[in-house]
């Protein structure tokens, strides 16, 4: 990956994703596309197709989950 590489974090605000969050911003990488899931949620096909023709990441980390 490049430094500037549009990077999409799924579940950027849980433990496994917050901590590579942290980790891709100390290595420099700073493009970073995160949403909420009141922001967009991946269980809605449409949306979240929406989401990628729009934002076009060129990396993806899913470190989503769903708590029961």
């Amino acid at each position: 990956m490049n430094l500037s590489s549009k990077i999409y974090v799924a579940g950027h605000r849980g433990l496994l994703g917050s901590a590579l969050v942290r980790r891709l911003r100390a290595g420099g990488y700073s493009n970073l596309v995160v949403r909420t899931r009141s922001e967009l949620d991946l269980t809605e096909q449409l949306a979240v197709r929406e989401f990628f023709v729009k934002e076009r990441p060129e990396h993806v980390f899913h470190a989503a989950a769903k708590e029961k």
